[in-house]
């Protein structure tokens, strides 16, 4: 069986990579300068997302004895979507380089098939999860 601080230390490490993940895509976002409203509510679930991580980093950093193990995969798949997410944003941005994403770019941004609400819906349920994970840690 592995070490409990083997185990937390992987754990903390997968909870950096989804906080910087979203920070960075939270970020891209910001930058530019018009985007329509499911745009905005997906920055604004970034920005939960991104203090729920940081929530979760502190408590396994204070706590080794509580197992979230099971947040393994959510946190890499919630990394990686960021990650994903925000490759395809700088994709549609405008040929000139500049700092906006057409309406045209906005329209085509999908992830998996899916448009910005539907990815905005998947980061709140790993969001969910996470809370979830936390609350039952501190019961």
């Amino acid at each position: 069986m592995a070490e409990p601080i083997s185990l937390a230390s992987g754990l903390l490490a997968l909870a950096t990579f989804a906080f910087k993940s979203s920070i960075t895509l939270y970020e891209t976002i910001r930058s530019f300068r018009n985007y329509p409203t499911d745009v905005h509510d997906l920055s604004g679930e970034l920005e939960d997302l991104s203090r729920v991580l940081n929530s979760l980093s502190e408590t396994v950093t204070a706590s080794t004895d509580v197992d979230f193990s099971a947040l393994h995969l959510p946190l890499l798949r919630c990394g990686n979507a960021c990650k994903e997410f925000e490759q395809k944003l700088l994709k549609c941005v405008s040929p000139s380089g500049g700092d906006r994403v057409s309406f045209r770019g906005w329209a085509r941004l999908k992830y998996m098939g899916e448009g910005i609400d539907n990815f905005r819906r998947m980061l709140a349920g790993y969001k969910s999860t996470i809370v979830i994970a936390l609350n039952d840690a501190s019961l």
